[in-house]
């Protein structure tokens, strides 16, 4: 950086230049800004203001009878009971702490608790399903009562639903037959992925190669092992032209179409296999779910736009059996048409004559603070930039389950065969219950979040 200027002189750290490099006549850019850049960083790094409205809980309890809360916010007042009664605990009573820790988790609410005053008579306790379950109840009511008292409300919910009323109606509000057993799923980029799949029990594979011409010997290594299904994964973006790539896919004969596209629902509607929508799809509320569930869908990922709050509204409002949730995966931050592996790792200007570097080369780019993100091309020569630290939403994982997705992925990037079998090892041991979630965040050193942020679809008021 720039440490000074004086006329028509600059000075620059000691050191940090390579004179043996500088000639006379050469062109100078601005780059970077430190004031300018901190602006921009504060810009999306503070967490956006929202205006909460203190509830004081009133909770009241006794063994052999059902647990009572009162929620007060101004002059409304709700309360809710418990659906079974207290029992005499063992070993681990309720305590204060631990009712105002469960009911406080409010997070995406426009709650937040002012005070918390129990009474308890006898060492009772309840599952912690059953807390959280109280917690939603007296939420919705506080809710539902707010709307009431505006006059505006009904005016601003006819406006919003308009001719959407009757989608929103068509949705059922669950399917019976829910299954209890975990649906375990993993996307895998490389044959050694894949092998630590198989050999870890994965149910389902998603193979999503670079090379879209090796999708029938993924097909084939999956297949000779047995007891696994293979799904294959379209390309991300489909542009005009490129339909044989749909092609390929159809004729490698997997089990199923993992489905990123528009074109690729077009294209495999009324084929023989099975369809899964993307997170690419971008179901991130009811009305587009159950427009996406009238094509020929199996089932939908839910959009990576979505904190852990609105993903369970999403649950509430919709069947969860709908529904696959990425837990474990390296987001993808932005999606280029320009090919690096072709400008620097090439002589040639595209994919005819730049002799395919991706295939023989993994590429990362390495930000500012050193961490380096991975960049893979697709089978159109576009790029995507990966985050170079893996994240999960494992801290929520007994939250979505309670709610009844039963569909969960794990999503590798560049993981070694050894790593991969790491990954599905410590989730399967989440879903036995031998971990709990602190845990495996622990073990695979993993950034505990969902989706892109923190939540990108924050309702300010």
């Amino acid at each position: 950086r720039v440490w000074g200027v004086k006329g028509n002189w600059l000075r620059f750290e000691p050191g940090k230049l390579n004179l043996n490099r500088i000639r006379a006549g050469h062109r100078v850019w601005k780059t970077d800004d430190p004031h300018l850049q901190k602006k921009v960083r504060q810009s999306f790094s503070k967490e956006i203001p929202v205006c909460k409205k203190k509830v004081s809980l009133e909770v009241r309890g006794k063994v052999g009878e059902p647990l009572k809360v009162v929620a007060t916010l101004d002059s409304i007042q709700v309360s809710v009971l418990s659906s079974i009664p207290l029992i005499e605990a063992i070993n681990q009573p309720l305590t204060v702490d631990r009712i105002k820790e469960q009911m406080g988790r409010l997070g995406e609410t426009p709650f937040e608790l002012e005070k918390v005053t129990v009474h308890f008579e006898g060492n009772g306790m309840l599952p912690m399903k059953e807390l959280n379950q109280l917690r939603r109840e007296w939420v919705g009511l506080l809710q539902e009562k707010l709307g009431e008292s505006s006059e505006e409300a009904p005016q601003r919910a006819e406006e919003r639903l308009g001719s959407l009323e009757s989608i929103l109606k068509s949705i059922p509000m669950s399917i019976e037959g829910r299954s209890e057993s975990f649906d375990f799923r993993a996307l895998c980029r490389t044959p050694e992925q894949v092998e630590a799949a198989l050999e870890s029990g994965v149910s389902t594979i998603y193979v999503d190669y670079e090379d879209i011409r090796r999708a029938k010997e993924a097909v084939a290594q999956v297949r000779a092992h047995g007891g696994s299904q293979v799904f294959l994964a379209t390309p991300r973006i489909q542009k005009s032209g490129e339909v044989g790539f749909f092609k390929v896919i159809e004729q490698a004969e997997p089990d199923g179409v993992l489905i990123r596209n528009l074109g690729g629902i077009d294209y495999f509607r009324g084929k023989k296999f099975p369809l899964v929508g993307d997170f690419s799809l971008n179901v991130a509320n009811p009305i587009t779910a159950a427009l996406l569930k009238e094509e020929p869908l199996d089932h939908l990922t839910i959009s990576y736009d979505l904190n852990s709050g609105q993903v369970l509204d999403l649950l509430h409002a919709t069947p969860p059996e709908w529904f696959e949730l990425t837990m474990h995966q390296h987001l993808p931050m932005f999606h280029m048409e320009h090919c690096v592996f072709a400008a620097f790792l090439s002589k040639g200007k595209d994919y005819t004559d730049c002799g395919r570097p991706c295939d023989r080369h993994q590429v990362a780019l390495k930000d500012r603070v050193g961490m380096l993100h991975p960049l893979k091309a697709d089978v159109g020569c576009r790029n995507t930039v990966y985050h170079g630290k893996a994240q999960s939403g494992v801290d929520y994982f007994w939250d979505f389950v309670e709610a009844g997705v039963r569909r969960f992925r794990v999503e590798l990037l560049t993981e070694s065969k050894e790593d991969s079998m790491k990954v599905f090892s410590a989730y399967q041991d989440l879903m036995a219950k031998r971990i709990e979630p602190e845990e495996l965040g622990r073990r695979l050193k993993v950034v505990n979040q969902l989706g892109v942020t923190s939540g990108t679809l924050t309702v300010l008021g």
